[in-house]
C-alpha cells in the first residue's frame, strides 16, 4: 500500500489522446461533460476535436491559441470557440476576433465593438463568452495600451466591463450563463501584478482574502460563478497559493504540495460544480528539464496533492518522468480530468483521466 494514501481510492482509467494522421504534435485545452476534448495541432495552429472513442478531427482554422486555455468548448459540448485571424481585403494586418464553429466552418462572432479581441472563457451552456480586447481606436504613438475586459452574449453583443479605481488594464477569464457574472484580473496603471476581480453585471469587485489582501488572477468558475478559483500572486506582495472563492466562505487557500518549492506559484485552472475538487498546476525546478510545471488535484477531503501521486493512488503510473504536466481542465461532476504535458523524450502527451467512483484498494486489488 502507498504510504500516506487512504486504503480506499476511487477507481480510475487513463485514456491517452492520439495524434491525427499526417504528422505534427498537439496540446489540449478544454473538455466537455461527455469527454469531448479540444486542442491545437502544432505547428499549424489548427483546432482539433477528440470525441469519445473516435479519431481526432481537424476543424482547421487560422487561429491564435494560448497553451492550456484556448480553444474553448462548452460543458454541453455544443459550442467551440477559438481566437481567429480574419483578413480584410487590402490590409496587410489580420484582425483577431473570436470565431464559433458552426459544424462545418468557423464563423466570426457578431457584435464586436472593440478592437483585436481574444476569448478566454465560455459559459457551461455556451451562452456567454469572456475575454480581453484592445480599444476600438488605438492610442496615439507611444501611448498606454489598456486591454479591456468584456463579456458577450448573442443578445447583448460585446459588453465592456468596469475596471476598479486605480486599475489600468484587465482581462475576463470566466463567465456565468447569460454573462450575469464574470471573473478575471486587473493590473494597476502603474504596476504589473495580476490581482483577482469578479464582476456582477459590469461592476467590478476586487477579490480579497480574510486579511484584506488581494489574491492572484481568477481563472475559472462554475456555471453561475458562485464558485471562483484562481492563481497565487506572482511576486512578493501576496500569497503564491491557489485559492477558491465563494460568497459564503470568502477565500480559501488550497495549500502547498509536499516537497514543492516554498516560493512556488500555484494556478487553479478549473473546479467542479460545488468547489470541492479543484485542479491546476504549480511551478518547480526539475533536475533534468529545469523550470517546469507540475499538476495538482485538490479535494476538500484530502487537500492538495501532486497529480502523479493522485494517479498512483488509483493504480495509474503516468507522468513521473515528464518534463511538464498540468491538469488544465475537468468536468463539473469531477468525473474527468484533462492532462496536458511533455514526456521525458520531449514529446507532447495528452490524456483524459476517468474517475468512475468505484472503490478499489490503493494497491489495485478489489476488496
Amino acid at each position: 500500500m502507498l504510504a500516506g494514501v487512504p486504503a480506499l481510492a476511487p477507481a480510475a482509467r487513463l485514456e491517452e489522446l492520439p495524434l491525427p494522421a499526417g504528422g505534427g504534435t498537439a496540446g489540449v485545452s478544454s473538455i466537455a461533460a461527455d469527454g469531448t476534448v479540444v486542442g491545437t495541432l502544432w505547428p499549424v495552429g489548427e483546432v482539433l476535436r477528440w470525441r469519445p472513442g473516435q479519431a481526432p478531427e481537424n476543424l482547421g482554422g487560422d487561429t491564435f491559441t494560448l497553451e492550456n486555455v484556448i480553444p474553448l468548448i462548452s460543458a454541453d459540448g455544443a459550442t467551440i470557440v477559438a481566437s481567429y485571424y480574419f483578413w480584410t481585403p487590402g490590409s496587410d494586418v489580420p484582425e483577431a476576433a473570436p470565431a464559433i464553429w458552426d459544424g462545418s466552418q468557423w464563423q466570426r462572432m457578431p457584435g464586436i465593438v472593440l478592437g483585436d479581441t481574444t476569448p478566454f472563457g465560455i459559459a457551461d451552456d455556451g451562452s456567454a463568452l469572456a475575454g480581453a480586447a484592445y480599444p476600438a481606436e488605438p492610442p496615439p504613438p507611444g501611448g498606454f495600451v489598456s486591454l479591456q475586459p468584456w463579456t458577450w452574449t448573442a443578445q447583448t453583443g460585446q459588453v465592456v466591463l468596469d475596471l476598479p479605481v486605480g486599475q489600468g488594464t484587465g482581462q475576463a477569464w470566466a463567465v456565468s450563463s447569460g454573462a450575469t457574472r464574470a471573473a478575471g484580473f486587473t493590473i494597476a496603471a502603474t504596476g504589473a501584478t495580476r490581482h483577482g476581480v469578479r464582476w456582477e453585471g459590469t461592476a467590478a469587485h476586487p477579490i480579497l482574502d480574510g486579511d484584506g489582501a488581494p489574491v492572484g488572477q481568477a481563472i475559472a468558475c462554475n456555471s453561475d460563478c458562485s464558485v471562483i478559483v484562481g492563481a497565487g500572486v506572482e511576486g512578493s506582495d501576496g500569497s503564491p497559493q491557489a485559492w477558491r472563492w465563494t460568497a459564503a466562505t470568502g477565500i480559501t487557500y488550497l495549500g502547498t504540495v509536499a516537497g514543492a518549492l516554498p516560493e512556488a506559484t500555484y494556478y487553479a485552472f478549473d473546479t467542479d460544480a460545488a468547489g470541492t475538487m479543484i485542479v491546476g498546476s504549480y511551478y518547480t525546478i526539475d533536475p533534468m528539464f529545469g523550470a517546469s510545471n507540475r499538476g495538482f488535484v485538490w479535494t476538500a477531503a484530502e487537500g492538495i496533492v501532486d497529480v502523479v501521486d493522485f494517479l498512483a493512488a488509483r493504480g495509474i503510473d503516468y507522468g513521473s518522468g515528464f518534463g511538464d504536466l498540468v491538469v488544465n481542465a475537468m468536468t463539473r461532476d469531477g468525473g474527468k480530468l484533462l492532462l496536458n504535458g511533455m514526456d521525458g523524450d520531449f514529446q507532447r502527451r495528452r490524456a483524459v483521466v476517468h474517475l468512475d467512483g468505484e472503490a478499489i484498494f490503493a494497491d489495485g486489488f478489489e476488496p
